[in-house]
């Protein structure tokens, strides 16, 4: 800047707007680059590919499709082609319905000569009997399905007359290991009388975005950019969910004053108590966060629970020494607290200070805690 230029002619920057990128920049701060779904997908084996399918199956088809009564991961030696079956009828019904689901992981968009295989299974199975037809069969692949196929399968018609064109090239020896299933007049008239509009091919990026809707998918892909809202602050009175953990401080502060205490107004006069239970809400409540971070944007409860197992487990020589009641036990505990090591559990990177000390009130308002007991 030219020394003539005055101070009056000085304007304030504007703030500057966010790095383009900047949640996946931080991370890539000694943790590597978040890696795209399907990129994870790619890294799966066979098994943990039918693995995820079932998940989707089990936790979402179940929960959004009407009727359905069972799911059963059927791949593996002498499948029949099967390999993820929702079932909408018990055993025994006349005309039990069902979908199929093939999994295919290949390095690869799956082609026709492998979808030929697997659907000449089909074909051949449900002519000899073995079971009945699905009333949808869908392809469930990683990187998706070639043009050619996918216009097969919006083309059931041209579908099935590649089928019977290709039959002994793509079917007759690839059915069973040990047969070479001849396209006889029979099976040659089951074919044209099946109904290909039922073969499908199931999107990558829908499947996915499907999973994301089960219990199982944090585990499956992680989280790494979940957003904690702030804590909430403790309402001016104690509600129904603290009563508990409430009591415990209660008769943790009348063993100290050698007195019977049923409310705060016991102790309004003594700034440390008055503090302590005061602290006592909020640290709750900054871990009732954590609760509702497993509930809402990682949909399963149980992450929290098993979490609070982590801490009864490992401050269980803390809350339990005889020498130290009430106050003693509880302020030693939370000590405890802040330098027990977690696990790799899926809450860990989430828990800040407060967490911890809360969680020591939690579990007191789970009963599993008791401040004062022997």
């Amino acid at each position: 800047m030219s020394k003539s230029t005055s101070k009056s002619t000085l304007t304030a920057l504007p703030t500057p707007s966010p790095w383009p990128g900047a949640n996946a920049r931080l991370l890539g701060v000694g943790a590597g680059l978040p890696v795209s779904k399907l990129d994870r997908l790619a890294a799966f084996d066979d098994k943990e590919f039918e693995r995820l399918v079932l998940e989707w199956g089990n936790d979402y088809l179940k929960t959004k499709m009407p009727g359905v009564f069972e799911v059963q991961l059927r791949g593996g030696a002498g499948d029949k082609g099967r390999d993820v079956v929702v079932w909408f009828d018990p055993p025994g019904s006349p005309r039990r319905r069902w979908h199929l689901y093939q999994c295919k992981h290949y390095a690869t968009a799956l082609g026709t000569g492998t979808a030929f295989e697997e659907i000449g299974k089909v074909l051949y199975y449900t002519h000899i009997g073995n079971y009945t037809s699905p009333e949808e069969y869908w392809f469930v692949t990683h990187k998706g399905v070639t043009s050619p196929l996918q216009d097969l399968l919006d083309d059931p018609s041209a579908m099935r007359a590649e089928i019977l064109k290709n039959w002994a090239t793509h079917c007759r020896t690839k059915i069973t290991s040990t047969t070479a299933i001849e396209l006889t007049a029979d099976l040659r008239a089951h074919i044209e009388s099946f109904d290909f509009g039922i073969f499908r091919a199931k999107q990558p990026l829908d499947l996915i975005a499907e999973h994301e809707k089960t219990r199982y998918h944090l585990t499956v892909f992680g989280a790494p950019l979940i957003l904690r809202a702030p804590a909430k602050a403790p309402p001016s009175t104690v509600a129904p969910q603290e009563t508990g953990y409430v009591a415990q401080m209660l008769d943790a502060i009348g063993r100290k004053l050698g007195v019977k205490v049923t409310d705060t107004a016991s102790f309004a006069h003594d700034p440390y108590l008055k503090r302590l239970f005061d602290r006592s809400r909020l640290t709750f409540y900054s871990a009732e966060g954590l609760k509702e971070l497993a509930r809402d944007q990682m949909a399963d409860m149980a992450y929290f629970d098993t979490l609070l197992d982590e801490f009864c487990d490992g401050l269980y020589h803390h809350y339990t020494d005889p020498d130290r009641l009430g106050l003693d036990r509880i302020v030693d505990t939370v000590k405890a607290s802040q330098a027990l090591q977690l696990s790799a559990h899926v809450l860990t990177p989430h828990v800040v200070p407060n967490d911890r000390e809360g969680m020591c009130h939690q579990m007191a308002n789970e009963k599993r805690v008791d401040w004062c007991a022997r």
